[in-house]
Parts: structure tokens; sequence; C-alpha cells
């Protein structure tokens, strides 16, 4: 391949992923069934989730250092009150945070719950390698099973949808789809109409069945 070549798709690359910038930010379609999953400031959209949960983590970790909070509960409780915290997640697949606020809210405590986590771990009597892996385990199955249920809500939501996957035609996606246009990007969202028509036939074969 051509040096020319391998620069221009680098360039469509990079175009192409300058059109999806909305949906990095807000990792949920400008769709209205998903507006409780998102913030606006200003004119960008936020996903509540990533953009309250892992900066209340990040400014947690720095705080319950900075403020010796250690001196004031003992760090063998540190597991306990995450937990506590960390469980409000569960307020979710039962359908208690539909109401935005209480969303932020349990974004917030699931961030510091992860702080105190963090702590606790890295309090435990072992080389400071025995914890870092113990650090890395833990995060990766939490950030797992966060991430999961993330993208399972995605996709659940788009199939129940009337027009399920069709990607190429729904209002959610009409912001990416005229940035594919401007950059002259191949719009590859409508690759998923047929896909979107075969799910139609099958859920319209499946009424038929019951």
């Amino acid at each position: 391949m051509s040096e020319k070549k391998i620069r221009s798709k680098i360039l469509t690359g990079i175009l192409a992923t300058s059109a999806f910038w909305p949906l990095l930010l807000s990792h949920h379609p400008e769709c209205d069934k998903f507006n409780n999953h998102t913030i606006n400031i200003g004119k960008l959209r936020f996903c509540i989730g990533c953009f309250i949960g892992y900066p209340t983590a990040i400014l947690g970790i720095f705080l319950i250092d900075i403020l010796n909070i250690s001196n004031i509960i003992p760090t063998d409780y540190f597991l306990i009150i995450s937990i506590f915290l960390i469980s409000t997640f569960f307020m979710s697949p039962l359908h208690l945070t539909r109401v935005k606020l209480v969303k932020i809210i349990q974004k917030f405590l699931i961030g510091l719950g992860s702080s105190f986590l963090f702590w606790w771990i890295w309090s435990l009597p072992n080389p400071p390698l025995t914890n870092y892996f113990i650090f890395i385990y833990t995060f990766s199955i939490i950030l797992g099973v966060l991430n999961f249920y993330h993208v399972w809500g995605f996709l659940s939501k788009c199939y129940k949808c009337d027009t399920p996957f069709s990607w190429g035609k729904c209002n959610g996606f009409d912001t990416i789809r005229s940035n594919l246009t401007r950059f002259k990007v191949d719009d590859f969202m409508s690759h998923f109409d047929d896909f979107s028509k075969q799910i139609e036939e099958r859920k319209e074969r499946k009424k038929k069945s019951d």
C-alpha cells in the first residue's frame, strides 16, 4: 500500500472519529428515550454515569487522602462504606433511577464508594505489588459489570424501538450522519437498515406465533 493511501485511510479514520464526537461525550444517541441518561452543559451532552461517576471517584481518592479521612473513620470501615455506596448500582435494574436527579446522586455515590474501596485496598497489610494486583482485579470486575449493563441497556432500548437499530434513519443519530456527510465519509450507519428490517420481521413473526 502506497504512503498516499495510508495517509488517506488515516485521515478518513480521524474524520470518522470526529463525526462521532457527540456520541463519544454522551455515550447515548440524541433520542428522547435516552434523555434520562445524559446531562446538558451548554450545547454539549454528557453521559451522567461517566461524567459524574468517574470524576467523583478520582476526586474522592485525592480528598480522602488530603483530608485524612482515615483519622476520622478507620480504614477497616472503608470496605463496608464502599459496598454500601457502590450497591446503589442495583437501583438501576430495579428502575429506581428514572428521575434524573436520583440517577445523578446514584452515580455520585458509586464514584465515592469506589474511592473508599481504592483506599481500603491500598491499606491492606500486603506488599504494594500485591495490593496493586488486587486493585486491578477488583476494579476490572466492577468496571466490567457497569459497562456491560450500560451496553445492554443501550442495545435493549434500541431493540424495543419501533425501528430497531435503524441507525441510518434514527433521529438519534442525525448529527452523526450529518457530520459524516460534511466530512465526506461513507455513511456506514445506513448499513444497519437491513439488519433492522430482519429484527422487525422477527418481531412480527413472534407476535403472530403468540
